[in-house]
């Protein structure tokens, strides 16, 4: 009884690790007045600290396009700087994007075999978590309907 608890107080413990920029700022010898300054100055990269919340970059899937049989290609939007709540990133105005390019082989979602009806639901059971726009707003060339 006693290693099973040991091992969940353990376990618990390695979960709740957390560390914020100002505490990380106090542990290295860092003092309010430095921190301040380091913040209004974004030295460090300051100003991207999250202080203990999930922000993220906006991650858009504009469209993706079919070449052949084992070769998709993915065009994507990622944001330029990180957002409280990215999901929600139609409230935000001015959002400046740089475009990427991905090329997969043998994705079992996006590949030409399959349906974009079938694409659509498979996307939400592998893909779901990965980018902020729902895949009804994504164009995709080169699929069967």
């Amino acid at each position: 009884m006693k290693p099973k608890i040991l091992f969940l107080i353990f376990f618990t413990s390695i979960l709740s690790y957390g560390q914020t920029k100002v505490i990380a700022h106090k542990s290295h010898s860092g003092s309010k007045n430095s921190f301040s300054k380091a913040y209004k100055k974004n030295l460090f990269d300051i100003n991207d600290s999250n202080f203990g919340t999930g922000w993220g970059h906006v991650l858009i899937l504009d469209s993706v396009i079919a070449i052949n049989k084992t070769r998709t290609i993915l065009k994507i939007r990622t944001s330029k700087k990180r957002y409280p709540d990215p999901e929600n990133y139609k409230a935000c105005s001015n959002i400046q994007f740089e475009s990427r390019t991905d090329t997969l082989i043998n994705d079992s979602v996006f590949n030409i075999k399959n349906s974009q009806k079938k694409i659509k639901l498979l996307f939400k059971q592998k893909y779901y978590y990965k980018y902020d726009n729902p895949i009804d707003e994504v164009i995709f060339i080169g699929f069967k309907q």
